[in-house]
């Protein structure tokens, strides 16, 4: 890629990381709202606050996913796939910028046919 791109792609990453942490504080602040209420008012939303804390769990692996694909522009390896080493698509990572694996490799993941590299080591 050119230094263009590679520029573009890190506006494009902080754009999100940005937007991504906004949302995670926004929601951390609903859910100890919905925490004091439930305290006071003696009858917990279960369901609302299983689903806050679900949508905080995504958010968060995505800033995790993005805070990885920066530092992975950084050291040179940004657009590589994680298992098989070959070059993630630009279409891809235009798409799902802090993407870590190619299509063919998400698509062996989901199947349960490999192993995220990063979960290998826990065996």
């Amino acid at each position: 890629m050119t230094h263009d791109k590679w520029h573009n792609v890190r506006i494009k990453l902080d754009a999100e990381q940005d937007e991504t942490l906004a949302e995670i504080s926004r929601l951390s602040a609903v859910l100890k709202s919905e925490l004091e209420a439930d305290l006071e008012d003696g009858d917990p939303d279960l369901y609302e606050r299983e689903k806050t804390l679900a949508l905080l769990r995504n958010l968060e692996d995505k800033q995790y996913s993005l805070s990885q694909a920066l530092a992975s522009l950084e050291d040179g390896t940004y657009g590589t796939c994680e298992n098989c080493g070959r070059e993630i698509s630009p279409e891809r990572l235009e798409a799902l910028p802090y993407a870590t694996l190619c299509l063919q490799c998400k698509a062996l993941l989901e199947r349960g046919m490999i192993v995220r590299p990063a979960e290998r080591s826990s065996f």
